[in-house]
């Protein structure tokens, strides 16, 4: 704003400017014409009036107009210092808010320990969800914190749409606040997506996206024999255990389609900056997954045509290499070129079988 008030008073200084080298230029006119020796000095005399009652009402409108924009400026900024407070006020009850969750959280933690034999199991999953949504450290809230906001990962996932071109009915495991089933419905696919959040699959449904709150296995252990015609998976089978993820990759096999494609997507442990910066930020990261394993493990699980799809290149984090004509620029590109390789390598993979 401050700019912008700048920008309109340097303006109007050089229009005040260009007015008087005009007044300057018509005298300049006037006496070259010899008018006050043709006995008419007055023209002269009135001229000079003129120029300066303009020049007095242009001074008379400065004043005025500075008078009104720091008036103005006043008022923006005690509106502003109105909303600061009221954001600090407001922080300070979020702050208190979330001491009394994490309160109420560790009482019915004692309560659930209390209750564990005494309980029927689904009595003690409503405690388990009922706990969840009461716990001031939601998932939710880290997802949109460090992973990104929603349209930007859309945009990331736009490059595993036409895998499932020729495909319909598609599974999202751990579809989380639903970015990857909003392109496809947004394709006019029929997808499903599975996850244990709760919370986060709030923000799906309040999308008219379709998902189920349930854990993975058991709910690929519910579908029937070829009964879906793909599986996709962005970041979550870094979150599971070795045997749990051998259980969910034969699972899939099983309820997909002959023909069909089984993508799962997870940060590429092969970029030093990935494992450093994105996987360790997440403690609820179970461990890295290097791309053969996963090559492997889907081969010897009877998927056929597998490959390594890498994505998310780090171009503005790679080291610079000199000039092609620089004297040392072999031997230097060469060894930045492996330094890059191995720190900056792309931040993800997917690795995609066909059954």
């Amino acid at each position: 704003m401050k700019r912008s008030i700048e920008a309109l008073i340097e303006k109007r200084q050089e229009c005040r400017k260009k007015f008087q080298n005009s007044c300057l230029e018509i005298g300049e006119l006037l006496k070259s014409r010899g008018i006050h020796k043709q006995g008419k000095p007055e023209i002269q005399e009135k001229f000079k009036k003129l120029v300066k009652n303009l020049d007095d009402w242009m001074s008379a409108q400065d004043k005025e107009w500075d008078a009104y924009s720091n008036n103005h400026a006043s008022m923006v900024y005690q509106s502003l210092q109105w909303k600061i407070e009221k954001l600090e006020a407001e922080y300070s009850n979020v702050k208190t808010l979330l001491i009394n969750f994490s309160t109420l959280e560790k009482s019915l933690n004692k309560i659930l320990q209390k209750a564990e034999s005494g309980l029927e199991p689904s009595e003690r999953q409503q405690l388990i969800e009922i706990k969840e949504k009461l716990s001031p450290l939601q998932y939710t809230d880290f997802e949109h914190r460090f992973r990104g906001d929603e349209s930007d990962i859309k945009e990331k996932l736009k490059i595993y749409l036409p895998h499932f071109a020729r495909t319909d009915h598609i599974l999202d495991l751990g579809c989380g606040r639903g970015e990857f089933l909003e392109l496809l419905h947004n394709d006019e696919k029929r997808a499903e997506g599975i996850d244990v959040s709760e919370s986060m699959l709030t923000l799906a449904r309040q999308k008219g996206l379709n998902c189920i709150c349930q854990d993975i296995h058991s709910a690929l252990e519910k579908k029937s024999d070829e009964s879906v015609g793909g599986i996709f998976s962005s970041q979550v089978i870094e979150h599971f255990k070795p045997e749990y993820l051998r259980e969910v990759i034969l699972e899939s096999f099983r309820v997909l389609k002959t023909g069909c494609p089984i993508i799962l997507e997870t940060i590429n442990p092969l970029s030093l900056f990935a494992l450093s910066r994105i996987f360790f930020l997440d403690v609820t990261h179970q461990m890295p997954l290097h791309p053969e394993y996963m090559r492997y493990l889907l081969e010897n699980s009877g998927f056929s045509e597998v490959e390594i799809l890498y994505s998310g290149e780090l171009t503005d984090e790679k080291l610079e290499t000199l000039p092609p004509d620089h004297e040392l620029a072999r031997i230097f590109n060469t060894n930045t070129d492996k330094l890059n390789e191995l720190l900056f390598a792309p931040a993800s993979y997917a690795v995609k079988g066909i059954k």
